[in-house]
């Protein structure tokens, strides 16, 4: 069997059996050569439809996203085509779920409030909202779920009402992308939901264009912006890979499409695609340990926060700090700087310049897999694995 895959997924070499041949390409440079390959490996990052992939040699069999969503794949046109097509549903719910956690205790710290004193509005509760929602209720934070589709095709969850939505100190997204459904989320902030006054902080990790961005930039919200009565965290961007730098700037948190980006969220990712893939080739998919998953070196990119911690805010340099150990401060301060060149950049040098940030930054390890660290407030001790009592 052979197998192309785009070079920035993780843990191929160790997860592949020895019946596989393996070759890399680069997905900046476009839609690769698939001539003789039986099975395609690729990333969010790669559009596949009627445009970007006209034709396909006769050998290629299956295209597989080692990714959660697959909003970038055309499955009705590559089902026309007899391919077929697999991906990692729930592979980053708990990297996503984290980096939620981490923006909400960081913007909370500056607020000077308590997680007992807040409540979640979860938008969208499925794999990534789920455990989210898990995360919280060990953490004692109170919460909400919205999500009127699950409520159709599951008779054990109720949904609240939209309407309640209003009352939510914190709102947070875990939608896909859709605008042709009866649940379309294209801009559904504020074109389903506007933020009421009671809405402190708003979070999206789910997809870019959930989001209307100018809405966050009009009079009313950039007022409540400057007051300091409102914020909001983005991960993901309406212009991917080019993100409005006004944006940006107002962001009490930013980063560039990383909230998953861990290395058990990757490891999960290539893994349950591959099993996937493979088993159509009757073939298995190599077992690996989580020791090795941890220790796996995957940095071949320095933040410079780390070179300049002048630039790391005040809630970052506290004795501890969560944000610092995620990781967030970093993702937060790269993009910023980005921002800060876009003037002098090309178009195009802007967006590479982007995906460069999401490809090379460190990968993180878990909460959960990390042993709990010295000086840690007891309450934020249900996020690490060493901290929970068994169910």
């Amino acid at each position: 069997m052979k197998l192309l895959a785009d070079k920035h997924i993780y843990f191929l070499e160790e997860l592949l059996p020895k019946e596989v041949e393996l070759f890399y390409y680069d997905s900046e440079l476009g839609i690769p050569n698939l001539t003789g390959m039986d099975a395609w490996l690729l990333r969010t990052v790669t559009k596949v439809n009627p445009k970007t992939l006209a034709s396909v040699p006769r050998s290629l069999k299956y295209i597989g996203s080692a990714s959660a969503g697959f909003d970038h794949v055309d499955i009705t046109y590559l089902s026309s085509l007899n391919i077929g097509f697999e991906h990692s549903p729930g592979c980053n719910a708990n990297a996503v779920a984290e980096y939620v956690v981490t923006g909400i205790i960081s913007w909370l710290e500056q607020q000077q409030l308590d997680l007992s004193e807040v409540t979640v509005g979860i938008i969208g509760m499925g794999h990534t909202g789920g455990t989210l929602a898990k995360l919280l209720e060990k953490m004692g934070v109170q919460y909400i779920g919205y999500d009127p589709p699950k409520s159709l095709r599951d008779p054990a969850f109720e949904s609240c009402r939209i309407e309640t939505l209003e009352a939510c100190d914190i709102l947070s997204l875990h939608v896909p992308y859709t605008r042709d459904t009866a649940h379309a989320t294209h801009h559904l902030i504020p074109d389903i939901l506007s933020l009421s006054s009671k809405n402190k902080l708003l979070i999206n990790a789910s997809r870019g264009g959930v989001i209307n961005e100018s809405y966050l930039l009009s009079n009313n919200i950039l007022n409540r912006l400057i007051k300091n009565k409102f914020s909001y965290i983005i991960d993901v961007w309406e212009g991917e890979p080019h993100p409005n730098p006004k944006v940006v700037d107002h962001a009490f948190l930013a980063s560039p499409h990383i909230a998953g980006y861990s290395k058990q969220a990757k490891f999960e990712a290539t893994r349950a695609v591959l099993a996937r893939i493979l088993s159509h080739f009757n073939l298995p998919c190599k077992q690996v340990s989580e020791e090795i998953v941890e220790t796996k070196p995957t940095e071949s990119f320095k933040p410079s926060s780390n070179n300049d911690p002048k630039e790391v805010d005040y809630f970052q340099a506290k004795t501890f700090s969560l944000n610092k150990l995620h990781g967030l401060h970093n993702y937060d301060y790269e993009i910023r700087k980005l921002g800060k060149l876009q003037n002098d950049m090309s178009r195009d040098a802007y967006g590479s310049s982007f995906q460069e940030l999401r490809n090379k930054l460190p990968l993180r390890n878990e909460f959960r897999v990390t042993p709990l660290p010295e000086k840690i407030p007891k309450k934020y001790s249900p996020l690490f694995l060493s901290a929970l009592k068994p169910e």
